[in-house]
């Protein structure tokens, strides 16, 4: 079993959502649970082609197969992507989702800062900072595009604005179904997956906390749910649409991310203010 489509991207951008309405296709076999970032982790890559459609190997059946690895979209730390993907498959189609860049990276550091605590800067702004790759590069959507681009015609690249999914998600994956070549659902039972509203993010007393010394062996010691408790409950805040960006760096990122988002929205026939860049 081999796959036939790919969902690249963007993390942050409604992939989850995308991915879970592809799995409830009764013609798609959409790998379930997991991004495997085959064609983007060197070390993962060099596993080979006999393990990667190993994965696959409940697909019988299915019209079309496919898997999502939203690192497939972080061009700049990644750039070997496209051409991995061109060499394996010429005929794959792709999906991108993409939405407002600035909000992308913001829930981006919300999903990271939750997931992975202190390996993540506490703050978005020191994160766009000393992570820039991470955090701006898949924001940069034409760069991404382009890698693409130069590997796929426009017609094997499906791009979708998670501003169309939230307005309409029948008339969005309509058109999706209509680029794979399934037939549409007549019912689509689950709604927005993973939201970043209502996460409990870990704050910066939890990171003064995890540089005090000796902090590790006494962690190490409490029960497992006790840290979790302490970490979620006491330590962290829930957050609501979207962290709070500063009016300084909201004008930093609209100077980086701008020229590639009014060329992406060029390209896609969206005026140059969609975003507000």
């Amino acid at each position: 079993m081999r796959p036939d489509f790919l969902l690249i991207g963007a993390m942050k951008c409604g992939t989850s959502t995308v991915s879970a309405y592809l799995e409830d296709h009764p013609e798609v076999f959409m790998l379930p649970g997991r991004e495997p970032n085959f064609f983007s982790h060197d070390e993962i890559h060099d596993r080979g082609t006999d393990w990667y459609e190993g994965l696959f190997d409940g697909a019988a059946g299915a019209r079309r197969i496919g898997e999502g690895s939203n690192d497939y979209a972080s061009g700049l730390i990644y750039p070997d992507t496209a051409s991995r993907i061109a060499a394996y498959a010429p005929e794959m189609r792709l999906i991108y989702m993409v939405r407002d860049p600035v909000a992308r990276l913001a829930s981006a550091w919300v999903q990271n800062r939750v997931d992975q605590g202190d390996q993540v800067p506490p703050t978005l702004e020191r994160a766009v900072r000393e992570m820039p790759d991470r955090y701006l590069g898949q924001s940069l959507y034409w760069h991404n595009l382009q890698l693409y681009r130069a590997h796929f015609p426009d017609n094997r690249i499906f791009i979708g604005f998670m501003e169309d999914l939230k307005a309409d998600r029948f008339g969005f994956f309509a058109r999706l179904c209509d680029f794979l070549e399934v037939e549409p659902l007549n019912e689509i039972p689950r709604g927005h997956v993973n939201p970043s509203r209502g996460k409990a993010v870990p704050g910066q007393l939890y990171s003064a906390l995890n540089a005090l010394p000796g902090i590790g062996r006494l962690k190490a010691l409490a029960p497992k749910g006790l840290r979790r408790t302490v970490k979620t409950r006491l330590l962290s805040r829930r957050i609501g649409e979207a962290p709070e960006i500063s009016a300084a760096l909201r004008r930093e990122l609209a100077e980086r991310l701008g020229p590639d988002s009014r060329a992406f929205l060029a390209h896609c026939g969206r005026p140059a203010d969609f975003w507000g860049l």
